[in-house]
């Protein structure tokens, strides 16, 4: 009966942070394509030497992002959106995803038209550490974690 008991509260104390876990991991997740894809893009357009784009999913990033040609319009890459996880730009989650646009086009010399650092958070649950993806001047893209879980001040 301890046994039983000693079992209870260890599951009672594991479950909640097993699922925070799990959240983190989605977060994470999403970071992962949305770098994978800027990486994707930058590369396709200095190899095809051409403009590739990344359209946001119906204008909100959260809903998804597809990668393709600008010229025809051929899709080299597709994500869907992630349940509980939300992507913003700027630092803050609070901020509007409209500031940043739907489109980010990486011309033949592979640096982007613009520069924007994205945030993929858990909705819910915005203490769980946030990871950003920013472009940097070269085009490159790189993910950063929110060390402090200040949805305030970006990653740091």
């Amino acid at each position: 009966m301890v046994a039983v008991a000693v079992a209870g509260v260890l599951l009672g104390v594991g479950v909640p942070s097993f699922r925070d876990g799990l959240l983190s991991n989605r977060a994470k997740a999403v970071a992962t394509d949305l770098h994978l894809s800027l990486l994707l893009a930058r590369s396709e357009s200095l190899k095809r030497s051409t403009d590739i784009d990344i359209k946001a999913t119906g204008g909100d990033w959260t809903t998804g992002w597809v990668v393709e040609i600008q010229t025809g319009g051929t899709d080299l890459r597709s994500n869907d959106a992630s349940d509980g996880v939300t992507i913003k730009c700027g630092t803050s989650p609070t901020s509007s995803s409209g500031t940043c646009g739907t489109t980010i086009t990486f011309g033949r010399n592979g640096r982007p038209t613009n520069y924007t650092e994205f945030r993929a958070y858990i909705t819910d649950k915005p203490a769980i550490q946030a990871r950003c993806v920013s472009i940097s001047l070269s085009g490159q893209p790189r993910v950063t974690v929110d060390t402090d879980s200040d949805q305030d001040n970006g990653c740091n």
